[in-house]
């Protein structure tokens, strides 16, 4: 029975790897050689078998150590190391090798993150993600905080499905979990230096030793910069830049092997001339009605198919200062019981200046919304000694997040013409938005080991919420007097709005060894996702109560298998699941009179998603690491009435629509990414790796209304690398040449729609190709 299962399994990894040509490693094989489930804390240790062997990844899963393909629940890894070896550094660049994940970026702000469908709603200060992000071990407020430079990164783990009986939020899609390099008693320093086109410049360095034989330090710094790859036609500019600095301090105080204290500290900056749109679609009938009304006010727009133009006149700059620290003791006592503190602040403030008319006219001089977040959280947590017929952690959580946002828009000379109401002209408005949330949960979760092969988990979380909301609409500056009238600027207090929800997460899971290397799993969870009160003036007609959002709750369903199969040559993960999605926080459409409909963010009802998630590794002979990442998801809303219309059936006369059984918006059936490296000693002590890794993505909705004419259509993106490294004395060091997009493909970071009436739409372009050289000097 055995050597069917492995001869089956085996079958199927090769099958896979044929077909796709390439298949994904990490050219160390800690990293993401093995891809195994559970929930884990981010921690890995690797043990070398043998030189033909992959290597075994230890995770701190269920917060004790374990192999992760021992761990029943699905969870992709991929070390630092083996992002940095791709020469990746971006949060978006997860894209490229994760399975069922998609990034979007359209600024710092509306940073969005999905799992198997579910996380790309419009950003929302009052709302969560679906996806929680975790940043040693410290939840994040909103992904956009992870929006930086991943240096110094130890590892990367996204655990898919709902999570929270482990972890400080509760999530309805995944929770992605990143860990940096800790400080070492062995002394040890690193230094990069890159370049490249579009005058591409990154410096970065990490150094790390002890200062006491019971106190050990690190710290790591990055500069980054990049020109422009969008060409304002309007005035020559170069937009799109990137201009990034960042540092990360601290201090490790082990006095002996029951105690630790890790104190981090990070400080991270961006002044970037980000975030210029590309016209993505005209509109209907070659768009003909946007192009007309253009022209008819003497304004002008550019479509250019490789999404690389644009015609603005005015500023587009964002800028984000963040950073925090942290503290995580852990003290063991008592035959191996380990309780665990972590208290951790941190900081977010966001300023964009946005040429909101896309055009080369001053009519939406800057429109944008300012940010400063700030957040408090302390976890507590007591876990089981190791070994134990049954294991256990519990422990309590708390989260505090106060916000002082403002959405602001400077209409400029032109406002009239732009849109049709002259008294606009030169206005300003501004809305002070304030938000304070308190969240506070206790959580545990129990294994029973009933024999040497068959384990029981069962977990739960509660959460009690306290979140408060004031919005107060200031009377429009300057312009005509009758500017103070227009419905949009009418100056609103929404006074102090609160609500108060319980919400409770729970899992069940059975975990079965077929044999010492083959894992079968299932599992049963449930998720949610926090309501909130929205930061927002209530549509026209509609009162403060209509800015309420319920929670949403998911429940989950996985039938997985891990396998490690010919001497450790190969693994073999396969995992199913289905989900379905109660409350699904998006936008709807609601009735303000009879025939008028606004839109708002609200509950739409149901969604389900539904797939199959597969992960290859193999090493074939020493030196060649070959993989793959690929899931196939089907991601509908099983009930969405009174959703937004796209352009082509608002232009069809419609004023309502219903998207149930149509897809999700951002959720490709299909992602696939595999990779291949290859390294080979060629004499005098050096070797040279060559690598490339492929992400293919099946088209998906760009914008929530489901247009045709805003859909993302499949792409690939092609990244290579070759390089030549050796050592002197205890150093090492390697030259690489890499490529990222060498194909040039034109593909979309985000989507959307700035008139729907008349029927255009914009996106926010990838990278096209860059190239340059990297030098790396580690000793």
């Amino acid at each position: 029975m055995r050597s069917r299962v492995r001869g089956a399994a085996g079958s199927l990894a090769l099958l896979v790897a044929t077909f796709s040509g390439v298949a994904r490693a990490d050219a160390e094989a800690e990293g993401g050689s093995a891809s195994g489930g559970g929930t884990t804390s981010g921690n890995v240790q690797v043990a070398s078998v043998d030189a033909a062997a992959l290597d075994t990844v230890i995770v701190t899963a269920t917060r004790r150590a374990e192999n992760v393909q021992d761990v029943p629940i699905p969870i992709a890894v991929l070390t630092g190391d083996a992002f940095a070896s791709a020469n990746k550094f971006r949060f978006e660049e997860l894209n490229q090798r994760l399975p069922s994940v998609n990034v979007q970026f359209s600024n710092p702000r509306q940073t969005s993150i999905a799992v198997r469908g579910l996380g790309n709603n419009p950003a929302n200060d009052a709302l969560e993600s679906s996806v929680g992000v975790y940043l040693d071990n410290v939840y994040l407020g909103r992904p956009g905080m992870a929006n930086l430079d991943l240096i110094d990164i130890d590892q990367i783990a996204l655990l898919r499905g709902p999570q929270g009986t482990l972890f400080g939020k509760n999530t309805t899609a995944g929770v992605l979990n990143i860990t940096t390099r800790a400080p070492s008693f062995t002394p040890e320093a690193e230094a990069d230096l890159s370049g490249g086109n579009y005058r591409y410049y990154q410096a970065r360095g990490a150094l790390s030793g002890p200062l006491t034989d019971s106190i050990a330090a690190r710290i790591s710094a990055v500069k980054t910069s990049r020109d422009g790859f969008i060409h304002d036609e309007t005035d020559g500019r170069r937009l799109n830049g990137s201009d990034r600095i960042g540092f990360r301090g601290q201090l490790l105080f082990k006095p002996s092997e029951q105690f630790d204290l890790r104190v981090i500290g990070d400080y991270n900056e961006e002044d970037s001339d980000c975030c210029a749109s590309a016209l993505y679609s005209a509109g209907p009938n070659g768009g003909g009605r946007y192009l007309n009304f253009l022209n008819s006010i003497g304004a002008r727009v550019v479509y250019d198919p490789d999404y690389q133009t644009t015609t603005i006149n005015d500023r587009q700059n964002m800028k984000v200062r963040q950073g925090g620290g942290s503290a995580e003791a852990n003290l063991k006592f008592g035959g191996g019981y380990k309780f665990t503190s972590i208290t951790a602040y941190r900081a977010w403030w966001f300023r964009p200046t946005n040429d909101a008319d896309n055009t080369n006219l001053s009519a939406l001089v800057n429109a944008g919304q300012s940010v400063d977040d700030e957040q408090w959280s302390q976890e507590l947590r007591l876990t089981s000694p190791d070994g134990a017929a049954v294991e256990w952690v519990t422990g309590l959580y708390y989260f505090y997040q106060y916000q002082s946002n403002a959405l602001y828009t400077q209409y400029g000379p032109a406002a009239g013409a732009y849109t049709g109401s002259a008294v606009l002209n030169n206005v300003y408005s501004l809305t002070p938005q304030y938000l304070h949330t308190n969240s506070v949960s206790a959580f545990a979760q129990a294994t029973w080991h009933t024999t040497d092969r068959l384990s029981l988990t069962v977990g739960a979380r509660d959460t009690y919420e306290d979140k408060s909301t004031r919005v107060n609409r200031l009377p429009p500056v300057g312009g005509a007097p009758a500017a103070a009238n227009v419905a949009s600027l009418i100056a609103y207090d929404s006074g102090e709005l609160e609500r108060h929800d319980n919400n409770v997460s729970a899992l069940l899971s059975a975990a079965y060894k077929i044999t010492d290397d083959v894992l079968a799993f299932a599992s049963l969870s449930r998720g949610s996702k926090s309501g909130g009160i929205n930061p927002s003036v209530p549509a026209a007609g509609l009162g403060a109560s209509s800015l309420y959002i319920e929670p949403e709750t998911a429940t989950d369903a996985e039938l997985g298998v891990k396998s490690t199969l010919f001497d450790r040559r190969v693994v073999f993960n396969l995992n199913l699941f289905w989900t379905r999605v109660k409350d699904y926080q998006a936008t709807q459409l609601v009735e303000t009179s009879p025939g008028l409909f606004q839109q708002a963010l609200s509950n739409i009802g149901k969604v389900r998603t539904q797939g199959v998630e597969a992960e290859v590794s193999a090493l074939p002979f020493e030196g060649l690491s070959i993989a793959l990442a690929a899931s196939y998801n089907d991601a509908i809303y099983t009930e969405y009435h009174n959703a937004p219309c796209s352009a082509e059936k608002l232009f069809a006369g419609l004023k309502t629509c219903d998207l149930t059984n149509d897809k999700v918006v951002g959720a490709s059936k299909w992602i696939v990414n595999p990779s291949v490296t290859y390294t080979h000693p060629i004499g005098a002590g050096l070797n040279i790796t060559a690598g490339a890794d492929y992400s293919w993505r099946s088209w998906f909705y760009g914008t929530a209304d489901n247009s045709q004419l805003a859909v993302v259509k499949d792409y690939g993106i092609v990244d290579a690398q070759i390089g030549l490294g050796g050592s002197i004395d205890r150093s090492t060091w390697d030259v690489t040449l890499w490529a990222k997009n060498l194909l040039d493909k034109h593909y979309v970071l985000g989507s959307v729609t700035t008139a729907s009436q008349l029927g255009n739409y914009f996106e926010y372009p990838g990278l096209p190709r860059t190239y340059g050289a990297t030098v790396k000097y580690k000793f």
